[in-house]
């Protein structure tokens, strides 16, 4: 008899395109309000959600081919205030059994790291090891939005969009349909919804802004949906990715199973502090201090940098943190190191917090020094001077320092690397078998 082999392949197509106009927003309208009946977000004012899982640490992989490095959540909360606009997430992470390999930020952690995070309309801050409010106001706009993507939020932020469209996404051989619908809030943030047959807000897709990534997708799913009473349901299963992107799929970020989800609860309002409240917004500090001759240090900041002058060029050893920070080492460069052209950045290691302004430097047509790993990753995905919807940079707004529409120039080495005019010289050496980054390099001047 002759066999016959099959492979069903689940195909994912969006048939036929997005409906647009009057039509599609009744049409939109309509599944929400099924979803609304289905899980009864509108008599959702507030939700606390408690429970345990992982969290993974965002942009300090120990590749930039390797997922995010991840450690054990002890405990997990977050409450939501709809009507008052505010959030509270609160965490203790331990390092549990996860590989100590790649990451900053004290990774791995040592006994157990707490962390509360918080927004209230346009304030947003963090509480310190002694409870004390910390300013983070810069973050209240994305913090805001991801309240627009929570289970409920969604449905809620769908509904007050007039233009919401919505779509079929079939999954041919599996007989399975979901409806998405996609809506904008805060005048720019994009988020798409699947919903189930059973109106189940499934799956949510949406960008928010990464100095590195730029528009950065996140991905967050929620199932296990539960009745937690007065005709209520919430997802008792929380999965999230950050920063997928081409090279690298499945960017786990967190993952957590609640054990516990209560609606209305009376703790949710939250009072700004007078010290957030009246916080001066984030400044850029440059301090320079001069090293040797032609080398300056320029601190100030979380991260530092150093210029070095050459005969007929100038370079700086690290662009970190963001487009404002490299921006301002680049000002002072050129201040320190008058009529000479910014011809080298050497970037020591991939981790966002110190490639974060590898992009200003590329605008400004310098050539980026790193190891060959990141050749990949820094030519195809970050570097690319394509536009930047959410929070633009100078590379997408001033893409004319790169050659043609590709990324910037790049040297990249293996093991060793040397700038050199006879005289001046700054060497970097890759670091074999350091946890920290796989690219890890340390910089020298002779």
């Amino acid at each position: 008899m002759k066999k016959v082999l099959v492979t069903l392949v689940v195909i994912s197509a969006l048939m036929l395109g997005p409906a647009v106009g009057p039509a599609a927003a009744q049409n939109a309208r309509a599944l929400l309000q099924a979803a609304d009946s289905a899980v009864g977000a509108s008599k959702v004012n507030s939700i606390q959600y408690t429970g345990t899982g992982r969290i993974a640490y965002l942009g300090q992989n120990f590749t930039t081919a390797d997922d995010w490095p991840r450690v054990d959540l002890k405990t997990w909360s977050q409450t939501i205030d709809y009507s008052g606009k505010s959030a509270k997430e609160e965490m203790v992470r331990v390092q549990g059994n996860n590989p100590p390999r790649g990451g900053g930020a004290g990774f791995p952690i040592t006994g157990e790291q707490r962390s509360t995070t918080l927004v209230s309309g346009n304030y947003a801050w963090n509480l310190n090891a002694q409870g004390q409010p910390q300013a983070q106001n810069d973050q209240a706009e994305v913090r805001q939005f991801m309240i627009s993507v929570s289970p409920h939020g969604f449905i809620k932020a769908a509904m007050a969009d007039p233009n919401a469209t919505i779509t079929d996404r079939e999954f041919i051989g599996a007989g399975r349909t979901l409806r998405v619908v996609g809506f904008t809030t805060m005048g720019k943030y994009r988020a798409t919804g699947e919903f189930n047959a059973q109106n189940m807000l499934e799956r949510v897709v949406t960008w928010i802004p990464s100095p590195v990534m730029g528009d950065m997708q996140v991905e967050i799913r929620y199932t296990d949906w539960k009745d937690i009473g007065n005709g209520i349901k919430a997802p008792f299963h929380i999965h999230m990715h950050q920063g997928d992107h081409p090279l690298v799929r499945g960017m786990n970020f967190m993952d957590v199973q609640a054990s516990d989800v209560k609606a209305n609860v009376e703790s949710a309002s939250l009072t700004v502090p007078d010290a957030v409240r009246s916080a001066a917004a984030p400044r850029v500090n440059i301090q320079t201090t001069k090293l040797a001759e032609g080398v300056w240090l320029i601190a100030g900041g979380s991260h530092n940098s150093v210029a070095v002058e050459f005969k007929d060029f100038a370079a700086i050893i690290e662009a970190p943190l963001d487009d404002a920070r490299t921006n301002a080492v680049i000002a002072e460069t050129k201040r320190l190191i008058p009529g000479k052209t910014i011809r080298y950045v050497v970037n020591t290691h991939h981790h966002w917090d110190h490639s974060g302004g590898l992009r200003a430097a590329s605008a400004e047509g310098a050539t980026i020094v790193t190891n060959e790993l990141n050749k990949n990753f820094y030519e195809r995905v970050q570097l690319v001077p394509q536009p930047r919807t959410l929070s633009s940079d100078r590379l997408s707004q001033f893409p004319f320092a790169t050659t043609g529409p590709g990324p910037g120039k790049l040297e990249t080495y293996r093991e060793r690397h040397a700038i050199s005019d006879g005289d001046q010289s700054i060497i970097s050496y890759h670091v074999d078998g350091f946890n920290h980054a796989g690219d890890m390099a340390i910089v020298y001047l002779p």
